[in-house]
């Protein structure tokens, strides 16, 4: 699995969204600022967090006190989630493998079962895991980072 630049930048933002949500402020986060802290521009980081908002992972409020925030718990959020609508299919297998006919059969097996294991993974850990000393145990966190990072 490889993330795009896309959901590197969605990830970090929600990790952001994760620790306002903490400190028990909740309101909005200004994009200017989102954006500043990625050090990315706000155009292209609106654009990565529309999938979010439309999603209902995220609340979107227009004006001078607007901005983002989550939409839900961080702990009812899981990472797979968030990339879904990122990213899309979390690790799609080539047409190839899913033909009966193929020599490689084992070579298949293999690598839907890596599928498998990264999706389990990700769907058991929240986004809570993208803040610094999050709720998650560090053995769950370093998982998640480990499935993140798989380049197959």
């Amino acid at each position: 699995m490889r993330l795009t630049t896309k959901s590197q930048y969605g990830l970090r933002v929600l990790g952001d969204l994760v620790r306002n949500w903490r400190e028990g402020d909740n309101g909005y986060l200004q994009v200017g600022e989102l954006a500043s802290r990625c050090e990315t521009s706000q155009k292209y980081l609106e654009q990565v967090l529309l999938p979010l908002s439309h999603a209902g992972i995220l609340e979107s409020k227009r004006g001078q006190h607007g901005g983002y925030r989550l939409n839900r718990a961080p702990e009812d959020i899981s990472l797979a989630e968030a990339l879904r609508h990122l990213e899309g299919l979390l690790m799609p297998i080539p047409k190839w493998a899913d033909d009966p006919g193929n020599d490689n059969q084992r070579l298949s097996q293999v690598l839907r079962d890596v599928r498998d294991a990264i999706r389990k993974i990700l769907e058991n850990t929240s986004i809570d895991v993208l803040a610094e000393g999050g709720s998650q145990s560090t053995k769950r966190a370093d998982e998640a980072v480990e499935a993140l990072m798989y380049y197959i």
